[in-house]
Parts: C-alpha cells; sequence; structure tokens
C-alpha cells in the first residue's frame, strides 16, 4: 500500500518537472504573434501621423517663408523704371494675371561692394504648378544679363494677381490702359492663390511708397540718389478667404 502511494506521487511530480506540452507552446505562441502584429500596427500608425504632422508643418512654414518675401518686396515697391534687356525703357511696376515684375528697395549689401544701389529689379510669375521669383543683379540690364530663378512654393493649382489703383478699384492688368503717369505704382497687389493640399487662399498687401517718390529716369547710374538706399516703411494687410 505504501509502496503503491510512492509509486503514483512519484509519476506525478514527474510529469511536472517534464516541462510544457506542445499544445502550451502553440497557444503561447498564438498568442505572442496576435500581441505582436497588434504593436507592430500601433508603432505604424503612430510613424505614419508623425510623417504626416512633419510633412504639414513642413508645407506651413514654406508657405510662410513665400509670403514673407512676397510682402517684403512688394512693401518696399518705389517708383524706379528700367531698361529691360532690348534696350527699351520698362516701368516701374508692370504686372498681368499671371505675373509681375517690379523695383524695390531693401537690396542687401551684406559684402559692402562700393556703389551698388540697395534697389533689385525682382518679378513674381506663376508657372508648372508653383510660384516663381525672378530677380536681375542691375536694374538696367544688357543683353547678357541672366535672370535669377527661384521656386518659392509648390503644389499650386493656380494663381493669380490683380492691381488695385487710386479709385479702390482692382485691375488686372499695371500699368493702367493709356499709362498713367501720375500713379506709376498700385496702391496695393492681391494674390489668389489655389494650392493643392489646402484651397483657395487670397493676401493683399499695401504699396506705402506708391506716388510718394520722386521717380527716376531709365538709365540713370544706381546708388546716385540717396532714395535708392532708403526703404519704404508700411505696414502690410493680410487676409484669408
Amino acid at each position: 500500500m505504501n509502496n503503491n502511494a510512492l509509486f503514483h506521487g512519484s509519476r506525478r511530480q514527474n510529469r511536472r518537472s517534464q516541462g510544457f506540452t506542445l499544445l502550451e507552446i502553440l497557444i503561447a505562441l498564438f498568442i505572442f504573434t496576435i500581441l505582436s502584429v497588434i504593436l507592430v500596427a500601433a508603432l505604424r500608425s503612430v510613424i505614419n501621423s508623425q510623417s504626416r504632422t512633419e510633412a504639414k508643418a513642413e508645407r506651413l512654414r514654406n508657405l510662410q517663408v513665400a509670403l514673407l518675401i512676397f510682402s517684403r518686396d512688394v512693401a518696399q515697391s518705389v517708383d524706379r523704371p528700367i531698361l529691360n534687356a532690348s534696350g527699351k525703357e520698362e516701368g516701374a511696376f508692370v504686372g498681368n494675371p499671371r505675373g509681375f515684375s517690379f523695383t524695390h528697395a531693401g537690396f542687401a549689401n551684406p559684402t559692402g561692394v562700393p556703389a551698388r544701389s540697395a534697389l533689385q529689379r525682382t518679378g513674381y510669375v506663376f508657372r508648372d504648378e508653383g510660384l516663381f521669383r525672378l530677380t536681375w543683379p542691375v536694374l538696367d540690364q544688357a543683353p547678357e544679363t541672366r535672370t535669377g530663378v527661384r521656386r518659392l512654393l509648390s503644389g499650386v493649382q493656380g494663381a493669380r494677381f490683380q492691381y488695385l489703383d487710386a479709385e479702390g478699384k482692382f485691375q488686372d492688368n499695371w500699368p493702367l490702359d493709356g499709362g498713367d503717369a501720375l500713379q506709376p505704382l498700385p496702391r496695393g497687389v492681391r494674390i489668389y492663390l489655389n494650392l493643392a493640399d489646402w484651397g483657395e487662399m487670397t493676401q493683399f498687401y499695401m504699396i506705402p511708397a506708391q506716388g510718394n517718390q520722386n521717380p527716376q529716369p531709365a538709365g540713370k547710374p544706381a546708388g546716385a540718389s540717396s532714395t535708392d538706399s532708403r526703404p519704404s516703411g508700411g505696414k502690410q494687410e493680410g487676409r484669408d478667404s
């Protein structure tokens, strides 16, 4: 009797010391696999969400920088006609619905190049689903003068420019028909943008210097007048539609 009890007791102890059965291992692996799939999916979702957030933040920064450069250039517009590469005189501000070119102050001279004007000829144009900034190294150009091109904004499905006249009306072209010599600069510029990801938006920028500066004839040496190096002050107005 005692021997039988000892025998059965030893068998139960041996079973406990043998470890897990194959079925128990399979069940554990199945549970681990399910948990791994759930954790990987959650991690992937977090990574994708972070990537989308960073992409939108970068897009917003690019838009802000583009509009800041645009507003600073437009706000410092001055009445200084130029000679284009063909040798013909071009107005201080020339525009149409798809773009415009103008002369503005505030051209930095960090290296202190002597006898260099603080004025610059700049243009903005919509093409190839982008907003481009055009610059020229001199005001009065020669045939070999090269144009600098910089894409300020991508993903632009549409853009349109309008120009505010003295009567408070927006015009699609500048200068006005007949050439208003008394108003070489518009009072402001309105830009419509249709962005692929954010839809339509509108910004309006005033030109404080319009009609307040003495015009310089095209071909006059840059920097000959003290008004060349004095940027025009003023405020920027912007509104989103």
